[in-house]
């Protein structure tokens, strides 16, 4: 037991050192500082629940309501849980641990009990706010709040199981394969975009919900384990309690063997005798843009800080192609100057094409790789100096990972918003060249930057990932760029027609060639110098 509440107090120190900047922050500040998102959590997540389930009520679905809030709870819980085991399937925290004269019993109760009071967290601040509005508005009672209590305590168990299948997953592709790694993070990140996607949706779900409680009941059944359970917390029906036990203590058991058996050593191999193994030299260029990408995917804080802007933009581009174009009414008109002006003919055709520029110039201000590349090679610069390598190879290798990085992402959202707002194949192409030119501008300003502010000294990769001086100038003059070229644009649409936006589309690209032409002489010319002259 001792061992035990070690291994706990070890796991809660671990997550306020998170909250714990370059290690200055006092270890009080930095609890309360955690205590306090975490309430700011708990709350957003309770008062989404509770208002969702008041919106149900209202509509006569009292027990769709009970099934709402569980099912989300599970899938909340899930996407938590699946974040986590991507974690810690990237992590060495366990090996070490094991190699300590520690009972593998104490390990296994201290992960799995980590995780599964996150994922009763989850399910308490969504369901009992459900549940008290459904007893407080609806035909609930102090029996069903009671029931739902008992179950905030027992769904946790299915994405718990599911998580940890996740977690073995992923450990077992980081054996066999080398895109294992980038199969762990890319999880995460779509499981976050499945979060920022479906949860800030959910009230206006809800109101939108046109259906009888017979057709909601119908819904449910098509969900079998989530009816049971509802049905377990709103009737008390016996065979539906029997069943909810049966279908959450199995899967609890079934996690605690499945991580238990990973802890005591039986691992997944890939047999490799049997394959025949080729080399081929790779081409000096071709080698150093290779070398940038494995040090770019090695790092979880470096892909974390670089990839927001292509998630907000293909959450965005997702949600415009799940929602459908905003429609705008011809009787929407505006007086200026004595004019009255219809919005809808300022909103149409080409003129979308100038607005999806804007949005992914302000995202592609915001992502890119250049800025921390040149320091995350610290003490060890003088090994990629060294090689048969010109050293504006080695710089022009930098800004192509940032540009492979975002722009595929940013030409396919590209012509998907392209093709849902109707702005013609004229506009997605004049969209494409001026946000890919833009892109790559500010990735040029971020390596420029990336030299003159540079640090080799660092002790931790977030030092210059997360908060280094070159990357916080980067982003303040590539957002007043990102700015600055919209205006322009704004104008363009402003005015209208289609002379106008071509007209502003050919202005700006010629403006932002310019500048990427001005930008690459830097480069090329005080970027080697400035480079060739850094020492370790």
């Amino acid at each position: 037991m001792r061992t035990l509440l070690i291994l706990l107090r070890t796991e809660f120190l671990s997550l306020v050192n998170s909250a714990n900047r370059k290690g200055k922050t006092p270890f009080i500040v930095a609890a309360v500082l955690l205590a306090i998102l975490s309430i700011f959590i708990i709350g957003m997540f309770g008062f989404i629940g509770a208002s969702t389930a008041s919106i149900l009520v209202d509509k006569g679905l009292s027990e769709f309501a009970v099934f709402f809030s569980l099912s989300l709870s599970m899938i909340i819980a899930l996407m938590f849980g699946v974040m986590n085991s991507t974690r810690d399937a990237r992590s060495n925290d366990t090996d070490m641990l094991l190699s300590m004269p520690i009972p593998k019993s104490s390990i296994v109760i201290s992960k799995l009990l980590g995780m599964y009071l996150l994922d009763v967290l989850c399910a308490a601040v969504m369901i009992l706010p459900s549940t008290f509005i459904i007893c407080r508005r609806g035909p609930g009672n102090g029996a069903l709040f009671m029931r739902s209590t008992l179950i905030v305590f027992l769904v946790p168990a299915i994405p718990l199981f599911i998580s940890l299948l996740v977690g073995s997953l992923i450990s077992y592709l980081r054996k066999v394969t080398k895109f294992g790694q980038l199969a762990a993070i890319f999880l995460s990140f779509a499981v976050l975009m499945a979060y920022m996607i479906v949860v800030p949706n959910l009230s206006s779900y809800a109101e939108k919900l046109d259906i009888t409680p017979a057709e909601a009941l119908s819904k449910m059944k098509m969900i079998p384990p989530f009816y049971w359970i509802t049905e377990a917390v709103y009737s008390g029906d016996a065979l539906c309690l029997l069943l909810t036990l049966l279908i959450t203590l199995i899967p609890m058991a079934l996690a605690v063997y499945i991580h238990a058996r990973g802890l005591n050593g039986v691992d997944f191999h890939a047999d490799n005798s049997k394959k025949t193994r080729t080399y081929k030299t790779a081409s000096p260029r071709k080698a150093v843009i290779s070398m940038e990408f494995r040090r770019y995917f090695s790092s979880v804080n470096y892909i974390m800080n670089t990839m927001i802007g292509s998630l907000f933009l293909v959450a965005a581009t997702v949600f415009l192609l799940v929602k459908g174009m905003p429609t705008i009414s011809v009787n929407e008109a505006v007086e200026m100057n004595g004019e009255t002006i219809y919005i809808a003919s300022k909103f149409s055709g080409a003129a979308w094409a100038l607005i999806w520029a804007i949005m992914i110039m302000f995202f592609a201000s915001i992502t890119y790789t250049t800025p921390p590349s040149v320091s995350l090679e610290g003490k060890r610069i003088w090994l990629n100096k060294s090689l048969p390598i010109s050293t504006r190879d080695i710089l022009v290798s930098k800004l192509a990972v940032s540009v492979l990085i975002f722009q595929p992402i940013s030409i396919i959202c590209s012509i998907v918003l392209s093709i849902i707002s109707e702005c013609g194949i004229a506009g997605c192409i004049f969209l494409i060249v001026l946000t890919s030119l833009a892109h790559l501008l500010f990735s040029m300003v971020g390596l420029i930057f990336g030299l003159v502010f540079v640090r080799l000294d660092w002790t931790n990769e977030a030092q210059v990932i997360k908060s280094g001086m070159a990357l916080i100038i980067t982003m303040i003059v590539n957002f007043i760029l990102a700015l600055f070229l919209s205006i322009g644009l704004f104008i363009a649409i402003v005015i209208g027609g289609n002379a106008v936006i071509f007209g502003a589309f050919a202005g700006e690209i010629i403006l932002i060639g310019g500048l990427c032409i001005g930008a690459y002489a830097i480069i090329t010319h005080y970027g080697v110098k400035k480079y060739e002259s850094l020492n370790g």
